[in-house]
């Protein structure tokens, strides 16, 4: 999934590059802390990790902070973006080092950033990307930084802890019960680790939050919105409103169904970043129930224009293609491209419509086919809608999905959250194994830094994070009597309140 940050999932696949050169973003790094500056560190991974006669090797990026170091490791695994040093620096991860004495690293994914097996991402160099390849990139970093080549063995008798959010979460989740030999715990925030080819759940998680915390009104200003945008979608003398208002970069007198689907995913992009930037959902009800413009399609304009720096709006699909066939590494397309290759053939996770979401969301797909064609068109002429649940079928068979829990594993997800459909609820915890649900929280919200205005259940599950890490490693609570269960008033309270994830 996607954090545009973050990376947004498959819904802004087709939003981003219309509006502007966006490339995949990691979470927003946290407020830095650290006394030291990260190293950037390269480790020759091999290319095929279950061929033992394929000898071939690729550099694999990670940054190291040692500020903490002493025998245990902690690695905050990266997702389908580019990583920096900045979540070496502070956040959850680095506190969780500070508290076990331990070595802080940040790993990129095969394809992604700076690490990349080829010099393109054509369909021949992608077929060595997948979840599993990513996994076992991990386990030989894993006994690399146990071994005497890296720091003369320090980290030989250490225990190791992997974390991770959104996609990087459901890595670490992985992680631990794929390799459990080489993993001694694990966090997963906001992973999801359910495949599944037709996702409606995303946006009615997303009209939940708005309403809940913007209020009906702001719902009320939405629909308003979307209904005069429809209506001027039917005449030329709309249409030719609308490029205006939107600054459309070709004149239209008429849309294709496939342009008007383009523009009015555009279009509420901003609203779909509500439930995975815990500050969006402010900044857009502010826009669209106080703002200055009289009419309720200007301020989804306001709104729009406010999030995304873009100097026209291009509805060509001609050009939209072009981006994502862009096999070269210096596209801004490239690390959507490499995504988008995992969504056909991993995970699916294609945003669909229902009938709740149409005054807010007109714009999301009633049909498979329309994300299907993306797949035949990028990568496989023969691509069909079997081919895409037979990879989501492998996926949940190898891993579970939300059938099978490891232990030594904490997860967090957030109400307000689009992929915790997706992810562990309460029901799904036990004892060696909690699930923490945060009323109001976004995606990856409890991995950053704290805040003033965080809440208490918030301040609550980042504590049970840090106190279940410190018993699982030194086999104690942190302090004489305290343990983690102090926040299982989350994990219990809330367990009728996220029925509606089921």
């Amino acid at each position: 999934m996607r954090y545009l940050g973050l990376w947004l999932g498959w819904l802004l696949l087709l939003l981003a590059v219309p509006c502007r050169a966006r490339r995949m973003r990691e979470p927003p790094p946290p407020t830095a802390v650290s006394r030291v500056t990260p190293v950037e560190h390269w480790l020759r991974v091999k290319l095929n990790q279950f061929m033992a006669s394929d000898t071939r090797t690729f550099p694999m990026r990670f940054y190291y902070n040692d500020e903490f170091a002493g025998e245990n490791i902690v690695i905050d695994i990266g997702g389908e973006w580019e990583i920096t040093s900045g979540w070496t620096l502070g956040g959850l991860p680095y506190d969780i080092a500070k508290q076990l004495r331990a070595g802080l690293f940040y790993t990129e994914h095969r394809f992604y950033g700076k690490t990349r097996p080829f010099n393109n991402t054509e369909v021949s160099s992608l077929q060595y990307l997948s979840v599993h390849q990513a996994l076992a990139d991990l386990a030989q970093f894993i006994h690399y930084i146990k071994s005497d080549a890296f720091e003369r063995g320090q980290f030989k008798s250490g225990k190791v802890v992997v974390v991770g959010c959104s996609y990087a979460g459901s890595m670490a989740a992985w992680m631990r019960q794929t390799y459990p030999h080489l993993v001694d715990v694990a966090y997963a925030d906001s992973g999801p680790v359910l495949a599944q080819v037709a996702y409606p759940e995303f946006t009615t998680v997303i009209i939940r939050a708005i309403r809940e915390s913007g209020g009906e009104e702001c719902l009320s200003r939405i629909a308003m919105g979307m209904k005069q945008v429809k209506d001027l979608l039917a005449n030329k003398t709309g249409i030719a409103q609308l490029s205006q208002i939107f600054n459309i970069c070709t004149s239209y007198e008429t849309f294709t169904d496939r342009e008007v689907t383009d523009f009015l995913m555009i279009l509420t992009s901003p609203l779909i970043d509500i439930g995975l930037v815990s500050t969006y959902l402010k900044l857009a009800c502010a826009v669209l129930t106080n703002g200055t413009a009289p009419h309720p399609v200007q301020r989804l304009a306001d709104l729009l224009f406010a999030l995304n720096e873009m100097p026209c709006m291009d509805l060509n699909y001609t050009n939209i293609l072009g981006w994502f066939r862009n096999t070269s590494y210096d596209s801004d397309a490239s690390e959507d491209r490499v995504w988008i290759y995992q969504t056909c053939t991993e995970f699916g996770w294609y945003q669909t419509y229902t009938s709740e979401h149409e005054p807010y969301f007109p714009s999301i797909p009633q049909h498979l086919d329309y994300y299907l064609q993306h797949c035949r068109e990028l990568f496989f002429k023969d691509f069909n809608e079997e081919r895409v649940r037979q990879g989501v079928k492998r996926t949940n068979m190898m891993f579970g999905g939300l059938t099978h829990r490891p232990d030594h594993l904490i997860s967090v997800a957030g109400t307000h959250d689009p992929w915790s459909v997706l992810a562990p609820n309460a029901s799904h915890g036990h004892t060696k194994s909690p699930v923490y649900v945060i009323p109001r929280a976004t995606h990856c919200q409890a991995l950053r830094d704290s805040r003033r205005d965080d809440s208490q259940e918030l301040r609550n599950a980042r504590k049970a994070v840090l106190d279940f890490m410190y018993e699982n490693v030194y086999g104690m609570t942190p302090l004489s009597g305290a343990t983690h269960t102090e926040a299982t008033p989350v994990l219990l309270g809330l367990a009728a309140a996220v029925q509606f994830l089921h």
